[in-house]
């Protein structure tokens, strides 16, 4: 299959330029103009459209069902529903613009089976790096399997990987769901951390850090992991031995901002509210002091929350946006910065020749209005498959 995007505005890192874009199978062939529409079995007109790296989110939960019991369900739910859940959230996180995620975690390895399958070609969705399920302390933050201990720690990490994991998911504090749970408290120690995080390593995988605050960071900092998700409490000195050790963050603004503002009128646990309201406005003010620090970002929305949607991905944009960030910023969390995260930067996370065709087709400039992801997708490629927005094909034209 051979596809020409004719004189599209594409994204390069934090600027939009003209070009014509030809795709080859699951490949970008090359950007450039001259391309000849006779020798294409797809041309599709991108005047006045944009063309950007398909999105990347880096904290994901495909199995989880939204809702406003979305913890029940989830934990009532067998092995197999949960990956139907999956093949069937997989699909939609696609259609709507996201090409890869890493997904922190269901209650078993369900979401394996999904990810090969994708792999495979035989079901629609993005690339797929998952964790299988975190590992935590016995009665720590859920889902996961629990450890106690480093030699524990260490044999949960080699079977994980054993299992087929792409990288290792860890609970380090507390989080919100349960009642009395307290998001900055420290569950993991030290010891238990720096054997997950060095046995990881051993096999080549990377580690992401579930962690409120700041002593749970100081753990993981020491550990040497990858990313810190949720990332509350934030400081400048914190922040200074993230940059140092070049470990990432990611912020995950949408499901505490959900309760916080519509957890009281769904009847979620008042616990789980109070919590979140006491953690919002001051995650924004002290992510932006990161940002401004020069901390790395990189996007994440800890999907499948309390009243969230498996495919749209905008209202944490929107979020990180009224935090301060710059859309551009923003933009970049969720392409080459999620990729170098992912470790997949060389395959995804740019438009560039040789890299794998994951993109997203706009009908407005993103950079004037982040809502344009959402309004006006014109279509998406997965490693190549288009999925166009419009059924009828209005904005393309196939060869005869």
């Amino acid at each position: 299959m051979k596809t020409l995007i004719q004189s599209v505005n594409v994204w390069q890192s934090g600027i939009f330029e003209r070009n014509d874009v030809v795709l080859i199978g699951q490949k970008i062939a090359s950007l450039g103009e001259g391309s000849r529409e006779a020798d294409m079995d797809l041309v599709i007109d991108g005047r006045g459209k944009y063309l950007l790296p398909g999105v990347i989110d880096c904290h994901a939960h495909s199995t989880m069902v939204c809702g406003t019991r979305h913890m029940p369900e989830f934990f009532a739910a067998n092995e197999s529903m949960l990956t139907i859940n999956s093949v069937i959230h997989a699909e939609k996180m696609a259609r709507c613009g996201i090409t890869s995620i890493r997904d922190c975690g269901g209650r078993w390895m369900e979401t394996l089976a999904v990810r090969d399958s994708i792999q495979a070609g035989k079901l629609t969705g993005p690339r797929m790096l998952c964790s299988g399920t975190p590992i935590k302390v016995i009665g720590g933050h859920e889902p996961g399997t629990d450890i106690t201990g480093p030699y524990e720690a260490r044999a949960r990490v080699r079977e994980m990987v054993h299992l087929g994991v792409d990288f290792i998911k860890v609970m380090v504090t507390g989080g919100l769901g349960k009642p009395g749970e307290k998001p900055g408290r420290v569950e993991m120690e030290q010891e238990e951390l720096d054997a997950i995080v060095s046995e990881a390593a051993r096999h080549g995988r990377k580690v992401a850090c579930h962690c409120h605050s700041r002593e749970g960071m100081e753990l993981l900092v020491h550990a040497g992991a990858a990313s810190i998700e949720h990332s509350t409490y934030l400081d400048p000195e914190i922040n200074q031995k993230i940059i140092e050790r070049g470990i990432y963050v990611v912020p995950t603004f949408e499901p505490y901002m959900n309760y916080a503002l519509l957890g009281e009128k769904h009847g979620q646990l008042m616990d789980t509210v109070l919590a979140a309201r006491g953690i919002v406005e001051e995650k924004k003010e002290r992510l932006y002091e990161a940002y401004c620090q020069g901390v790395k970002l990189a996007f994440g929305r800890d999907s499948g929350g309390f009243l969230m949607d498996q495919g749209d991905f905008v209202e944490e944009m929107l979020y990180m946006e009224q935090a301060g960030i710059a859309k551009a910023d923003i933009i970049r969390s969720a392409t080459e910065n999620a990729a170098d995260l992912l470790g997949i930067l060389d395959e995804t996370g740019t438009i560039a020749r040789g890299k794998d065709a994951d993109l997203i087709l706009l009908g407005e400039n993103p950079l004037e209005n982040l809502s344009a992801y959402r309004d006006t997708l014109k279509g998406v490629w997965v490693r190549g498959r288009y999925l166009p927005a419009d059924a009828k094909g209005k904005h393309t034209h196939r060869k005869e």
